[in-house]
């Protein structure tokens, strides 16, 4: 059986375009999932490829090794994002569609391009994904579901087509917190790299000086979006000190995709044998993907070096990812400590480390 570890997830090429046409009019002809009536021309998909490639990727999933009767880089499926509507709003919506190989599906084919597809369109800037479903199709329905879309509604009687009429579920997932404002849309080009990269487990973390230009500009970032979800007065504990994080007293960390930083964080070493977490931050366009967990152990590991027997930090009570995000590390709550002690939007939460082998 074929599955999706046997796949090579590329972007489209123009010499691709003539296998995924053929698996979209397959579709056109054998099923209501694409409302087309008759069969699209190639001239047709060129020209939309050209188009709209540079801002919104195509992915195509290839054979790696031969299986079966089919060869080498022949095409099993692709996904795409894609213009929602065209006035100027909408610029941080794409809609996004999935096509399997109709010999081919239920094999994680789907779940492969979208675990690609996704967090490029996320890097790129956007907000909000959605995807239309002509129902009844438990498999489109059950992959969407499992990517973290949710049904947001229905058109009834969209389509006819086969002698009947068809309605069209929405799907949406949003990439973003609401109170943060979108971005510029980066070109797929400026961030296919680093996602290649991380999907290849190439998340490099490296010890940083806390002065560091990249040090300061991330933590500026984070500085901002701490401010606007926390503008109440003394909310924010923004202080550390390059000497609190150097040597023996503890460490300051960058994580990079390529040579671009996504994310950062500090340990520093206080009383007790406890060192704090401090600075934890990924960027908006490259949450979601998992950098974070890494970022954590290579902090508990630097406490563990530097002697620490317990690991303690401060969160926001705003901050539900965050909170998940420890609550899964095995942090659990504790009394406020320090500055914290009289911070109401405050939760502090500690661990214990097991001692280095």
């Amino acid at each position: 059986m074929t599955s999706a570890s046997a796949m090579n997830i590329e972007l489209v090429t123009e010499a691709d375009l003539p296998d995924i046409l053929a698996l979209s009019n397959w579709a056109v002809e054998n099923t209501p999932a694409n409302f087309a009536t008759s069969p699209e021309s190639l001239s047709e998909w060129t020209a939309s490829w050209r188009e709209t490639r540079e801002r919104y990727p195509w992915l195509v999933a290839r054979y790696g090794e031969r299986l079966g009767e089919r060869r080498r880089g022949s095409i099993a499926g692709f996904a795409k994002a894609s213009p929602h509507r065209v006035r100027g709003a909408y610029g941080w919506t794409a809609e996004v569609t999935v096509y399997i190989h109709h010999e081919m599906h239920r094999r994680g084919i789907g779940r492969a391009l979208y675990r690609l597809l996704i967090p490029t369109v996320r890097a790129q800037g956007y907000v909000t994904l959605l995807a239309g479903i002509t129902p009844p199709n438990p498999g489109s329905e059950g992959l969407h579901a499992a990517t973290g879309f949710v049904h947001c509604g229905t058109y009834h009687r969209t389509g006819w087509k086969f002698s009947r009429w068809h309605d069209v579920g929405y799907w949406e997932r949003h990439l973003q917190r609401a109170d943060l404002p979108p971005g510029e849309i980066r070109p797929v080009t400026d961030v296919w790299p680093q996602i290649r990269r991380w999907a290849s487990g190439g998340l490099e973390i490296r010890p940083t000086a806390l002065g560091a230009p990249v040090s300061q500009s991330l933590i500026a970032e984070l500085n901002r979006e701490l401010a606007a979800l926390y503008p109440e007065p003394g909310a924010n504990h923004f202080r550390l000190e390059e000497s609190e994080v150097a040597g023996e007293r503890g460490a300051f960390v960058v994580a990079y995709l390529e040579s671009e930083p996504v994310g950062c964080g500090a340990i520093r070493l206080g009383d007790d044998a406890a060192a704090e977490v401090k600075r934890m931050f990924v960027a908006p366009r490259w949450r979601g993907i998992g950098i974070s967990r890494p970022l954590l152990a290579a902090l508990e590991e630097r406490a563990t070096q530097i002697g620490a027997k317990r690991v303690v930090l401060e969160t926001g009570v705003r901050q539900s990812e965050a909170l998940a995000l420890y609550a899964n590390c095995g942090y659990e709550r504790i009394a406020p400590f320090g500055e914290y002690v009289d911070s109401p939007l405050s939760i502090c939460m500690g661990k214990l480390l097991l001692p280095a082998s």
